[in-house]
């Protein structure tokens, strides 16, 4: 059997966060590893250069689900604010610590101990790794060949709900606002366009005016500005600037776009990041079959369903996992031991049901 526990910790110690093609690479190539230690016959295929890919199959060609597990983290950040060492993978009688245990080498662990256990037990299963989801989901845009002719039931996304099951997250649109002015010396600021002062201007109304939606499962659209940036040095007028915004999108981008191509102050409007909504039916057969409880509520983040169902449209996919979200992304990350094995026991299930 594989220990989840064991995995995990193993998995934090591998520093793996967004952009950094070897460490998604170590945290890939330990979990196909350890799998084919102890199921030889199980199918893994890889790809990928700056974004690795790791498909892991075992047990019987057959309809079976399939678990999709990002090995990207957010940045460590300031170590010194942590408690524990956040690349050390410890773990007492109640907690793993690290960057990562809750978002996502928990679950990516879990998955992992229920396809090996299942395995053992006559039943198949797919696991599919992908790489800088952190940062738009960019990694999984590369797996749409290898989906294509997977026979699947379902995909669980095992990031951290407290072991609800959920169907929807919002969408995503990140665009850079950019704009122009004319430099000239900072003691003469009336021979010059300032543009920091053009796009500051320009910002807070727009936000007051961008037409945000309403859906009755996603709830409301949001926007945030991210970043802002402008000017080369203090006494120089500063010939550019940009805001990055960060926009959570409930149905197509379009209108949301179209806003903010057209105010006034912002000369250029590009899109960074554009992933779609996901919203699976509550009611669906695979959906129905899990041994959890549904929560009709979206989780607040987006995950790579909204690159997956691209490609699989034909198939319900659920974000299901073990971790408190609050935990994510935060300083003294860490997730509960219970929930952690909870998990690598309702995943087997799913596989052992054949559904």
């Amino acid at each position: 059997m594989l220990d989840p526990v064991a995995l995990a910790s193993d998995l934090v110690r591998i520093s793996s966060p967004s952009g950094d093609g070897e460490g998604m690479r170590g945290v890939q190539q330990h979990t196909a590893d350890l799998i084919r230690e102890r199921m030889p016959a199980a199918r893994i295929r890889t790809g990928g250069e700056a974004r690795p890919w790791t498909l892991i199959s075992v047990g019987p060609d057959a309809p079976s689900p399939l678990f999709a597990c990002h090995t990207d983290t957010v940045p460590v950040g300031d170590a010194q604010q942590w408690s524990h060492d956040p690349l050390g993978g410890e773990h007492d009688d109640e907690h793993l610590h690290g960057r990562g245990a809750v978002d996502m080498k928990g679950g990516l662990a879990a998955a992992s101990a229920a396809l090996v256990g299942a395995a053992t037990r006559g039943a198949g299963g797919h696991m599919l790794l992908t790489a800088d989801e952190e940062i738009g989901s960019l990694g999984a845009q590369d797996a749409g060949d290898v989906l294509a002719n997977l026979d699947l039931t379902g995909i669980i996304i095992p990031e951290a709900t407290n072991l609800s099951v959920r169907c929807s997250h919002r969408g995503a649109c990140w665009l850079r606002l950019i704009a122009r002015g004319q430099a000239a010396h900072g003691s003469a600021p009336e021979r010059g366009v300032n543009a920091v002062l053009r796009l500051a201007a320009a910002v807070g109304p727009a936000l007051e005016t961008a037409p945000l939606r309403h859906d009755e499962v996603l709830g409301a659209e949001t926007a945030s500005i991210g970043t802002f940036h402008g000017g080369d040095a203090t006494n120089i007028v500063p010939a550019a600037a940009t805001a990055t915004l960060d926009l959570r999108t409930v149905a197509a981008s379009t209108p949301l776009l179209e806003h903010w191509r057209q105010v006034g102050g912002i000369d250029e409007v590009e899109t960074i990041l554009d992933l779609a909504a996901l919203n699976t039916d509550n009611d669906a057969a695979f959906v129905r079959a899990l041994p959890a409880p549904v929560d009709p509520a979206p989780v607040t983040y987006f995950t790579d369903g909204s690159v997956l169902q691209g490609f699989r449209p034909d198939v319900p996919i659920v974000v299901w996992g073990p971790g408190d979200p609050a935990q994510m992304h935060s300083v003294d990350e860490r997730l509960e031991l219970a929930q952690l094995a909870t998990a690598a026991d309702l995943f087997e299930r799913v596989l052992l049901s054949r559904r």
